[in-house]
């Protein structure tokens, strides 16, 4: 078989692509190119355990239960010389835990409900494992998971207990659901066992070049689980539940070491994925042409109806920013006049103190002559040690009482003849009248930037006017930012019913990596599974006849699922579904157990090498072969090592099978 590398390259070539481009689109569909090691699977129980209690019985047998039993390899019997003595349900008990979910095939309606609790040891690939469920009216309520390093660790807990040396709770669940994916994902990964991907087609769906849309359907370990405990006679399919997607041959491939069978499905399932999006594709392309073609005129006229509103709007535009400037601008030209306004009038106070005070001074030394030989030397305004204003009182004080102004002490007043009286007049007149030409200056310099300050504040006044009239237009930037918004929209919806239907090339190399991956790998395992199919044909044939179907001539598996018998003189084939009920069960038997043989003469040990059979005598078999049936189940079970758990309600069970291998009620009636 060729090796990884040179797989890639043949699909590489088939497929016109790149190898790195065939890595890419392999890994994105999930599919290897690396063929698994030959799996070692095994499963083997070694105990069950159940309790309840039985209500509503016609023979008198109600109350509670317990039916406690250990097993190992080989074949093992339920039995009972009646019908409905429990047989059925204890094997739906035993596969409830084993399949995660329960089978509908040994369910019974009216006895589920009986049972309280269920334990199941056993051994999943040499991993000790407990399946613990309780149930109440037979529904699930709660489930865990055990493990253990060794089965005895297991087998010392007694019936429900579920804590002791070496034993560990892998995981508890509190519904059904969460049970059966619990047990999915542990069986799956323990046995080494992929998930099969199916696509199937939705009902109804409209057939478009040949393909329908559908989904993928996964199929687990349920599924797997149909090739270990066997359906009945009434079912009408090979393996498992539906034929669809050649699962029954699949499963066959899988526990026949087929290499690359979950491959081939998986490339199959991505291929047609990959089409089904295409499709849509094209679909949605025609749709979008379509709709381009209706919407398209309209956006655009649209379109340019509101470009003229927005070029409209634009035109009316006022000009509100210069006028906000002009009136800030006039504002802070306000603020130096006001500055400088307000040091012309302190300058014109002090110039008008000043004048005031000379004024004073020519009065006082007109008046007295303690003025005058005061004024003749000095007068001042305020005291030379502290600075404290010299108040009107004491200059009075000074004038009438020649006591100092300043500090209050007498005055020595000495005659002063006229002329330096008229000089000290002179120089106080001069002085009174320059103080005076001082206060005139400053009051005009006052008036002259009261003025200017008026100015400026009227036409500041004037500017801020200005702005609060343009902004009585307020709405036109609202109204301008709508029409942009519209305009915009209005491109952006054009643009894109402009590409509606523009479908670019579908590059179709996925599809061509994922099609010359199917055909290589598929070339490869239907050339392996011809092999064995030819040997496992001859197999079941020779088994069949042992098993009581005396005039089956020939069978040919095929790889679409299709057993192909024929029986006596016919010249064609009769269908399995054709098939009488226990023919269909004696043949099922039959295939399970050639593949088996026929896999271990190969070396190859994919199946569990479990069976669970439930009646495979009671229909359409005569005496002599019902015998010649359990001593084969039993050989299977000796020679192979096989598990078998069997249950049947026919007298030949105590003579082909040792008495310590058949679970039997007291009078061999009633198991519980």
């Amino acid at each position: 078989m060729p090796n990884e590398g040179e797989l890639l390259n043949n699909i590489a070539q088939a497929a016109g692509a790149a190898e790195e481009a065939v890595r890419s689109v392999l890994a994105d569909a999930g599919v290897t190119l690396t063929r698994p090691l030959p799996a070692q699977r095994s499963l083997v129980i070694h105990r069950l355990y159940v309790r309840g209690e039985k209500t509503g019985t016609t023979e008198g047998s109600d109350g509670p239960f317990e039916w406690d039993v250990t097993l190992g390899p080989g074949a093992w019997a339920v039995a009972s010389t009646i019908n409905s003595a429990g047989k059925s349900t204890i094997l739906w008990a035993l596969t409830w835990p084993l399949r995660g979910e329960p089978d509908e095939t040994y369910e019974r309606s009216d006895t589920r409900r009986w049972f309280h609790y269920i334990r199941l040891d056993a051994e999943v690939a040499t991993v000790p494992v407990s399946f613990r469920l309780n149930l109440q009216n037979g529904t699930l309520r709660e489930a865990a998971l055990l493990t253990a390093d060794r089965t005895e660790q297991l087998a010392a807990l007694p019936t429900d207990a579920e804590a002791g040396s070496g034993v560990r709770i892998v995981e508890t669940v509190d519904n059904q659901d969460a049970y059966a994916a619990l047990v999915s994902r542990f069986m799956l990964q323990r046995l080494a066992l992929p998930p099969l991907h199916v696509f199937s087609a939705t009902p109804g769906a409209t057939e478009e070049d040949g393909a329908r849309d559908g989904s993928v359907q996964t199929h687990g370990w349920p599924a797997y689980f149909s090739v270990i405990a066997l359906a009945s006679g009434s079912d009408s399919v090979l393996f498992g539940r539906t034929a669809f997607g050649q699962l029954p041959t699949r499963y066959m491939q899988v526990f026949l070491d087929v290499p690359f069978t979950a491959e081939v499905m998986g490339a199959d399932v991505s291929a047609k994925e990959n089409l089904q999006a295409s499709r849509h594709a094209a679909r949605r392309a025609t749709a979008d042409a379509a709709v381009r073609t209706q919407q398209w005129q309209p956006l655009h006229d649209e379109l340019a109806r509101a470009q003229s509103r927005l070029d409209s709007i634009r035109s009316t535009r006022p000009d509100l920013p210069a006028r906000l400037r002009e009136a800030q601008e006039s504002t802070r030209a306000l603020l130096p006049l006001q500055r400088q306004l307000a040091r012309a009038q302190d300058a014109y106070e002090r110039a008008r103190q000043a004048r005031i005070q000379d004024e004073r001074s020519l009065r006082r030394a007109s008046e007295s002559a303690a003025a005058r030989t005061l004024f003749a030397a000095l007068d001042p305004h305020s005291c030379p040690r502290c600075e404290t204003d010299i108040s009107e009182n004491r200059r009075q004080r000074e004038a009438q009482q020649h006591r100092c102004a300043v500090c209050a002490s007498p005055l020595h007043i000495e005659s002063v003849d006229d002329d330096d009286r008229q000089e000290l007049l002179d120089a106080l007149q001069h002085r009174l009248t320059a103080s005076r030409s001082a206060e005139n200056s400053a009051d005009s310099a006052m008036k002259s930037l009261k003025r200017a300050l008026s100015q400026a504040e009227a036409l500041a006044d004037q500017a801020t006017a200005a702005a609060e009239h343009e902004q009585g237009y307020a709405d036109y930037l609202a109204d301008l930012r709508a029409a942009e918004t519209e305009v915009a929209r209005l491109k952006g919806a054009l643009e894109v019913v402009s590409k509606l239907g523009d479908q670019t090339p579908a590059d179709d190399e996925t599809e061509r990596i994922l099609s010359a991956a199917k055909a290589t790998l598929n070339k490869i395992a239907t050339d392996a599974t011809r092999e064995l199919f030819d040997e496992l044909n001859a197999e079941i044939i020779t088994l069949a006849r042992q098993l009581g179907i005396t005039n089956l001539k020939s069978v040919k598996l095929d790889l679409a699922g299709r057993v192909n018998a024929l029986k006596s003189d016919n010249t064609r084939t009769t269908p399995f579904r054709r098939l009488g009920p226990g023919e269909r069960l004696r043949l099922r038997i039959a295939v399970v157990v050639s593949l088996i043989r026929v896999g271990r003469r190969h070396g190859i040990h994919s199946h569990p090498g479990l069976l669970v059979i439930d009646s495979p005598a009671d229909v359409e078999i005569v005496k002599g072969d019902v015998q010649t049936l359990f001593d084969e189940l039993r050989s299977l079970g000796e020679d192979e090592g096989v598990q078998i758990i069997l249950a049947t309600a026919r007298d030949e069970i105590w003579e082909t099978f040792p008495a310590d291998k058949i679970f039997a009620g007291a009078d061999r009636t009633h198991l519980y």
